[in-house]
């Protein structure tokens, strides 16, 4: 028997993106690895890929580069399904970027 997928199960893909704390020695809020890895696995068969967190980014346009740039700085994400937009809006919800002071960003994602 052929595994369905997202699409053909009825389930959309979205994109997570986690802005504000960093991974290291930084300043300000750091992720706890422990508390990301209890979210992530409570997502269960709706995670599709777990992506990674950051330890900084590269802001292109002004060329700035540093382990925390600004409270909006890319910090990480992962890929979800979820029956619609609301859905993967309420995945998000849980993550622990809240308790670092961060925020989230979802997209959805053409098939």
């Amino acid at each position: 028997m052929r595994k369905q997928g997202a699409k053909e199960a009825g389930m959309e893909k979205f994109l997570i993106v986690f802005r504000g704390a960093t991974v290291g020695e930084s300043e300000g809020p750091r992720h706890n690895p422990l508390q990301w890895d209890a979210w992530f696995d409570g997502l269960g068969a709706a995670l599709v890929d777990r992506g990674a967190l950051s330890h900084g980014s590269v802001e292109v346009p002004t060329r700035l580069i540093g382990p925390k740039l600004s409270s909006s700085a890319l910090s990480g994400y992962c890929l979800v399904t979820a029956a619609d937009f609301n859905e993967a809006v309420r995945l998000a919800e849980s993550s622990p970027i809240f308790d670092e002071q961060g925020s989230v960003e979802i997209a959805h994602l053409m098939a």
